[in-house]
């Protein structure tokens, strides 16, 4: 058992809710039962009401979810996306069973920067449509999500919106844009002031950035996607082959 710092500046409710994280990584599957409020209590040493406020910041993190009458179980918190495969939002949480609806929508024409310019290799004059979402599993903000489009493959989408909740459903039926290929990219951050005030969560949080270029045959790039997405409710998964025969350093 790992002891508390009780001379610590870390107020012991931190410290609590680290050492029982820790243990559930270690030693518990989702859906276990944790031990009781008062055998925390005895267990660490500590009030009831630093126990309380160990508990409650877990159940904020989604590392566990307290159930009435039942107790406090370990929480299948954070979805899974597989990398290798051009998912909408929409499909993944369809795969997934969650509920998924979006919060906020804004489509508009914009004038696009250099880099998204040189990302969607844009004519000097040409325009992209953006549209901005802030998107929920089971009405819980995850993710802010801005996809910008070619104006030019999407004709009259700003004027008409999105006809579905899934933006690729709509570039397949109404304007047969398939995608073939996509490039990601993947930085871990802080969430800024405003990107913390839409996901509900402190500023500071950690998030993840994701930014895709999708493609349709010949190479062509029709979107650009930038995703900032709660850290304590998403992860990435990818499936790696062996070694190459020729490696590239000598």
């Amino acid at each position: 058992m790992k002891k508390l710092n009780k001379q610590s500046s870390v107020p012991l409710y931190i410290q609590l809710k680290e050492v029982i994280t820790e243990y559930i990584e270690k030693n518990m599957i989702i859906g276990e039962v944790l031990p009781t409020e008062k055998e925390l209590e005895k267990l660490y040493g500590v009030s009831r009401m630093t126990v309380r406020n160990a508990i409650d910041e877990l159940q904020r993190s989604g590392v566990v979810v307290k159930q009435q009458g039942k107790g406090t179980f370990v929480n299948n918190n954070k979805m899974t996306q597989d990398i290798g495969t051009i998912f909408s939002w929409t499909e993944e949480m369809a795969i997934k069973q969650k509920k998924s609806l979006t919060l906020e929508t804004s489509i508009q024409e914009v004038e696009p920067s250099k880099k998204l310019r040189d990302s969607l290799k844009l004519a000097p004059d040409e325009k992209v449509v953006s549209i901005a979402r802030v998107r929920a599993v089971e009405n819980e903000p995850v993710v802010i999500m801005i996809n910008y489009l070619r104006n030019r493959y999407v004709p009259n989408l700003e004027k008409n919106g999105l006809t579905s909740d899934s933006l690729y459903k709509d570039l397949e039926e109404i304007y047969n844009i398939f995608l073939e290929s996509a490039e990601e990219v993947i930085t871990a951050r802080s969430a800024t002031s405003y990107e913390a005030t839409k996901l509900r969560v402190p500023e500071g949080t950690a998030v993840l950035h994701v930014r895709r270029t999708s493609f349709i045959k010949n190479k062509i790039p029709v979107e650009v996607v930038d995703m900032v997405v709660r850290g304590d409710r998403y992860e990435y998964f990818v499936e790696l082959e062996g070694r190459r025969k020729k490696h590239i350093i000598p």
